[in-house]
């Protein structure tokens, strides 16, 4: 009489294939990702755009402004001392359209001065202007004319710098109501277009 000896654990005659299983899967499993991923487009390279050159320290500022005439804005380009502080610049471009002379049928431009031009990490520019003549209380202009003149500054500033997406409008360091008496500046202005001549 022959003795059996199964030194075998009791159901491990299924192990070995459930692995083997679990092996083939993983295998069959990554071929596939590796072949949809082969098989995917690759991106283009992307192409180095040339880089404009960089203005020299003293080379101007070409500042479009935009000045009131015959109900209307009209764009004047002009030089202005360069600055690389966008502030700084904006404080340029500014004084310079309250003082072109081409503004000049607007007479609210020619009554104001720029004290201070802030911008802050929004993206608002704060315009603090103040009468020419410290002793006057209040500017005398149509609605249309301190329309435009608001208008001008606006626009001159958000076309110029695409830091500014709006402005507000302080007078003597303060908010206030309006400037000659038909604006309502306590609100923030963002360019209009339909203001601007078109050629």
């Amino acid at each position: 009489m022959s003795v059996r000896n199964d030194r075998r654990l009791p159901g491990s005659g299924t192990l070995v294939p459930a692995v083997m299983a679990l092996v083939l899967l993983a295998a069959g499993a990554g071929g596939y990702l590796w072949f949809r991923a082969s098989r995917m487009p690759q991106p283009a390279p992307i192409q180095q755009q040339e880089a404009m050159p960089a203005a020299k320290p003293d080379e101007p500022f070409m500042a479009t402004l935009y000045l009131p005439a015959e109900g209307r804005l009209n764009a004047a380009v002009v030089a202005v001392k360069r600055d690389p502080d966008v502030q700084i610049q904006a404080r340029e471009t500014v004084a310079a359209t309250l003082a072109d002379d081409r503004g000049g049928t607007v007479a609210v431009l020619k009554e104001l001065k720029l004290k201070a031009l802030y911008l802050d990490a929004a993206g608002t520019a704060y315009l603090n202007l103040a009468p020419v003549n410290a002793g006057q209380k209040e500017l005398r202009a149509s609605a249309e004319e301190e329309l435009l003149a608001v208008y001008a500054l606006v626009t001159t500033v958000t076309q110029n710098f695409p830091e500014v997406r709006q402005v507000r409008v302080l007078v003597d360091g303060r908010e206030a109501q309006t400037l000659a008496g038909h604006i309502d500046l306590s609100r923030s202005f963002v360019t209009r277009t339909d203001l601007v001549r078109t050629q």
